[in-house]
């Protein structure tokens, strides 16, 4: 079997391109199993490394380049005649559902139906605010029905399927677990780690809100920051409004950021909107327990009442007052951690995987 993943770039160090290569390099592992990469011309190569049996073409087109690419991508479809072709992100969404090569067409979709309209609602100044929500509701309307389009469409999370409507071809398979971690956290250490873009949709304002008034109370506990975007200077702001310059640490984002995990104890997940909750089950494996923010759309079905603690949506008092009741009781905190650690086997990649191996092969049955 020929599968073929079409996303624009892998160099970034977001959740998406960490679970593209986790699952090509479980596939090409596999007997019987080809497994292609497309991406475009970028000049940068995957930010994480890549089987050395993954088959990777750089397609001769720049990002942006929809013509160009939908050329490529043909001619690639011709040339090597994959059976399963998957789009994840990027330019191939709209470009598989118009080829005529006979493959199965897979829409994999990394985000909450809701994410773009999440994204303007959470933007802190934006002006014409309404005008933005209508265009960001157009194009959710718009990619509705491309992913009619597909031989099949892939979510995430039960709950994402419910907002999407349960379209008679959607269903959802949970993230695999990029990493496994021999180490795991004593959760003894007096900090606190989050790890996500540094943008509204991810809420780390909201966890350095609900941390402030902690700060003064509790000074000798940490909070480490991984990432990088638009609300940098936010960021800076509340640590500022707070006086935690010594307290909370804003890092670049880390390839391996298990080390980093073992090193906290807890795991803050403050996002607004997601389609998944990677990092959470990356935090497990790490043995940590974690709060959450109950957002669209994945931390309510990996979280646990064993090994963390998910509070309402957007309520950073309540995210407060969970973050100082792991903070005040270290074995709660353990013994979260270890129950964490010992949950997280069902998002193993040999759990997940093979679900996918099941998925295109009854429905290349049906062809």
């Amino acid at each position: 079997m020929k599968v073929a993943y079409c996303i624009d770039t892998l160099w970034q160090s977001g959740g998406t391109e960490r679970v593209v290569t986790t699952k090509v390099n479980w596939l090409a592992a596999q007997q019987g199993v080809e497994v292609w990469v497309l991406t475009v011309e970028d000049g940068r190569g995957p930010f994480f490394e890549l089987d050395g049996r993954v088959k990777r073409r750089v397609l001769p087109v720049r990002e942006g380049d929809a013509k160009g690419y939908q050329r490529e991508i043909s001619r690639f479809a011709l040339e090597v005649k994959p059976d399963v072709m998957v789009a994840v992100a990027g330019m191939a969404v709209s470009a598989l559902p118009r080829l005529r090569d006979g493959s199965f067409k897979v829409l994999e979709f990394h985000y909450t139906r809701n994410y773009l309209v999440n994204f303007v609602k959470g933007l802190h100044h934006i002006r014409f605010r309404q005008l933005h929500l209508l265009k960001m509701r157009w194009l959710q309307w718009r990619l509705a029905r491309t992913a009619r389009k597909y031989d099949l469409f892939v979510g995430l999370t039960r709950r994402d399927m419910g907002i999407w409507g349960n379209p008679k071809n959607m269903t959802f398979v949970y993230n695999p677990l990029s990493f496994r971690s021999a180490r795991k956290s004593t959760c003894k250490s007096k900090r606190i780690i989050a790890v996500g873009s540094w943008t509204p949709a991810k809420g780390m304002d909201q966890l350095l809100e609900a941390f402030g008034p902690l700060a003064s109370k509790y000074p000798d506990w940490k909070v480490d920051l991984y990432g990088s975007g638009q609300d940098e200077g936010l960021l800076k702001e509340i640590i500022a409004k707070y006086d935690m310059d010594a307290q909370v640490t804003l890092h670049a984002p880390c390839a391996n950021i298990g080390e980093k995990l073992v090193e906290s104890s807890i795991y803050a997940f403050p996002s607004r909107s997601d389609g998944f909750g990677l990092v959470i089950t990356e935090a497990m494996e790490c043995g940590l327990p974690t709060v959450a923010m109950d957002c669209e759309c994945g931390p309510r079905e990996i979280v646990t009442p064993t090994t963390g603690i998910v509070v309402p949506d957007k309520d950073v008092a309540a995210f407060r007052t969970a973050l100082e009741r792991l903070m005040t009781d270290e074995e709660l905190r353990r013994t979260m951690g270890d129950a964490a650690a010992r949950e997280v086997e069902r998002f193993y990649p040999d759990n997940i995987m093979p679900q996918w191996i099941k998925l295109f092969e009854d429905n290349l049955k049906k062809l």
